[in-house]
């Protein structure tokens, strides 16, 4: 089976760590090795701005982060930038995996609307608008109901009018109750929610609502099941079943075309029921057997590069 997955952190994994951690073998979720063992059509990397940078220091931040993901895909031959949905089974179809660069908080466009150009033109395919902080888009979603339905900024709407002219794809993970209404009223196009899971199932202020699901589907969208057990469960440790138990909700919600996978590799320290990317056909065989072939295929794969 076929894998794609719309978020990991690796690359921020690795700018952390300061060394000379490399792709091609490593000790993470995602490696060279385990992608090529998961059956990767397609890894989507983030670049994410911690708020701890902010203003030129986030632009800066933003082109040394592109800068890093050329060279950092460039390691290993097995891996190949793609760009879009084309791109990536082109290279599938050439026995390469494609690497597709994201953005996790659009701080760095710092009031600026002509960086979203610059962005396209740097190969970024997904903008996550927010993750943790406010920035000059809006706000992050909050267990504090006042700051949840806190509207975007006026920013943040030029910013999905202007994507609506682009290929750019709005990503709402992260982003709070008031600000994905907006997003959901101004699109014009399919958006996204690339590591996500669902609030009937576990309620936590990360997930999605059975109505954001909905709008979601309704746009030709889809949401990535993330595996981050204290957004699935609550507790330290993610079972195959918790993961099936949101994807299933997403289907019985908003239908067969809505669920994807975000795994949010290398963004976690749970216990988990594979080690990383190099299990994923474990997950792909139970998918199989819940849902059947078809199906199985739209969520590890068809879903996603409908919308890449």
């Amino acid at each position: 089976m076929k894998i794609i997955d719309l978020h990991c952190d690796t690359l921020y994994k690795h700018i952390e760590l300061k060394t000379d951690y490399s792709l091609c073998c490593n000790d993470g979720h995602i490696s060279e090795e385990g992608l090529r063992a998961g059956g990767y059509m397609a890894q989507c990397f983030a670049i994410y701005q911690p708020t701890r940078i902010t203003g030129g220091d986030g632009y800066s931040f933003f082109i040394e982060q592109c800068d890093y993901f050329r060279k950092f895909s460039k390691e290993c031959s097995l891996i190949r930038c793609a760009v879009t949905g084309k791109d990536i089974e082109n290279n599938y179809n050439q026995g390469k995996i494609s690497a597709v660069i994201t953005v996790e908080n659009a701080d760095f466009l710092n009031n600026r609307i002509e960086r979203l150009k610059e962005a396209r033109n740097r190969g970024i395919r997904i903008l996550g608008l927010i993750h943790n902080g406010e920035n000059c888009l809006g706000f992050p979603q909050s267990r504090d109901k006042r700051l949840d339905c806190l509207p975007l900024k006026d920013f943040g709407k030029e910013v999905i009018d202007a994507i609506n002219y682009t290929d750019l794809i709005a990503d709402v993970s992260h982003l709070n109750y008031g600000g994905f209404r907006d997003v959901a009223e101004l699109s014009k196009k399919p958006f996204i929610a690339t590591h996500s899971g669902c609030r009937e199932v576990f309620d936590h202020p990360r997930n999605l609502y059975d109505e954001q699901i909905k709008s979601i589907a309704q746009s030709g969208g889809v949401v990535g099941v993330l595996f981050y057990s204290c957004f699935l469960n609550g507790t330290d440790s993610t079972a195959a079943e918790d993961i099936i138990r949101h994807i299933e909700h997403l289907i019985n919600v908003g239908g067969e075309d809505v669920a994807a996978i975000g795994t949010d590799f290398d963004g976690m320290d749970c216990e988990m029921f594979i080690s990383g990317a190099g299990g994923m056909q474990k997950l792909a065989e139970m998918l199989i057997k819940k849902f059947g072939y078809s199906i199985a295929e739209k969520i590890c794969f068809r879903n996603a590069i409908r919308n890449l």
